[in-house]
């Protein structure tokens, strides 16, 4: 995540941090000043010229909320140096309360510490330290304003320190804290980012199931970083005549069409949670059992087969009634044991499958014809109960010495 995106981030959570200071100084208020009209009304606990400037300092601290509620709140319009300002006038206006009603050492005093805790909402140090110095400075004002006032007892030298201290060390607590906070928000933000580049990495490969699958596992994403022999289905498809029709073709008209074609035969892929191995030119070679087992693979695989063919007959039909090109695809399902895995080197690495299943598979694809699907035998007696299969007889295989029985999907 950038610093752009991170300072963005965070400037949002100040704003409704703010917001809900407004809130919490609002109804905060109001309930002080209930309090002072029960106190000086119904228990006449409060001399006139004391309740006379209490009230009074009451009346423009709320004014003042209103105002930064509906600056902030209402229409929206926050700077984040109204954090610092808001900070000030609280601080001012509290020291002013205290003061008026000569309240040095009663339970007011604890208000500052409030101040403090509140102002972790806008999940900023500075604003944290700013409201914490301030608080002391306050509370300092309000120990100087104490002497030469026969009316009231003095507090010690040694409790106001204790309590400005007390003060300051809260205010680095609670910085602390926030700071711990913001940095748990960045990693967990760090791990999104990068959970997110792994999973569009990995729908290269996979579905998005598939994906959320492997982030999910235990492991991660060294699933697809380790190599391992595994058994697997494999499917290749591969476009039958395209190098003339290819040489035939404006490169631009050709790349839509491939494009066009296997956008189609990915989503059909994903659909049976098969893994893309890679784009060979026009050909595709589909694995299936890898990374994670699926018992049923070789039916998969064949399912696939049978649903792609389907969906280039489709697919053809609407190139003719467009006036475009027609594609015939061979596909081949064979199945095996492969060695699978990451392949390349530390700036670019491609999963693939390697061994002699892969190569039986790619001359299996090349025998058959436009719009035919191809199996082993070891792929059709694992799949008989499923689908109805034509013997094609033995047939002899570059590379091979002996041949090998193939069957066709019917």
């Amino acid at each position: 995540m950038t610093k752009e995106k991170i300072d963005e981030l965070f400037a949002k959570e100040e704003k409704a941090g703010e917001q809900k200071v407004n809130i919490i100084r609002l109804s905060a208020i109001a309930a002080f000043f209930a309090d002072e009209m029960f106190n000086y009304y119904f228990l006449g606990a409060v001399e006139p010229g004391i309740h006379l400037r209490t009230v009074w300092t009451l009346v423009v601290w709320e004014a003042f909320a209103f105002g930064a509620w509906r600056h902030v709140n209402l229409k929206g319009a926050y700077a984040r140096w109204m954090k610092y300002a808001s900070t000030g006038v609280d601080v001012l206006f509290l020291t002013f309360i205290i003061i008026a009603l000569e309240a040095n050492s009663g339970p007011l005093i604890s208000l500052y510490y409030l101040l403090i805790a509140q102002s972790a909402l806008r999940y900023s140090r500075r604003a944290i330290f700013a409201v914490t110095g301030l608080s002391a400075a306050g509370y300092a004002a309000v120990w100087w304003f104490s002497f030469g006032n026969s009316r009231i007892h003095p507090v010690s030298t040694y409790a106001a320190v204790i309590h400005v201290l007390a003060m300051l060390v809260m205010g680095v607590i609670v910085g602390y804290v926030v700071r711990k906070m913001r940095g748990l928000v960045l990693k967990f933000a760090d791990s999104l980012v990068k959970r997110e580049l792994a999973e569009n990495a990995l729908l290269r490969y996979v579905s998005h199931q598939v994906a959320r699958q492997i982030l999910d596992s235990p492991d991660g994403g060294a699933i697809m970083r380790e190599g391992r022999r595994t058994h697997v289905a494999i499917l290749f498809s591969d476009i039958r005549g395209f190098t003339p029709m290819s040489e035939s073709m404006d490169p631009e008209a050709l790349l839509k069409l491939l494009n066009a074609y296997f956008r189609r035969m990915v989503d059909i892929v994903f659909k049976h949670n098969g893994t893309l191995d890679k784009f060979v030119g026009d050909a595709l070679i589909v694995v299936f059992n890898d990374p994670f087992d699926q018992p049923d693979a070789e039916k998969r695989a064949v399912t696939c087969a049978a649903e792609m063919q389907k969906e280039i007959a489709l697919f053809n039909k609407e190139q003719e009634a467009a006036g475009g090109k027609t594609l015939g695809v061979g596909i081949g399902v064979h199945c095996g044991q492969v060695i699978a895995g990451n392949v390349g080197s530390e700036s670019r690495m491609d999963y693939t499958v390697m061994g002699d299943t892969v190569n039986f598979t790619a001359r299996l694809q090349g025998k058959a014809p436009a719009g035919a699907v191809y199996v082993s035998s070891a792929v059709k007696e694992k799949t008989q109960a499923d689908f109805s299969y034509r013997s094609l007889g033995q047939m002899e295989f570059k590379g091979y010495s002996l041949p090998a029985e193939i069957h066709e999907l019917n």
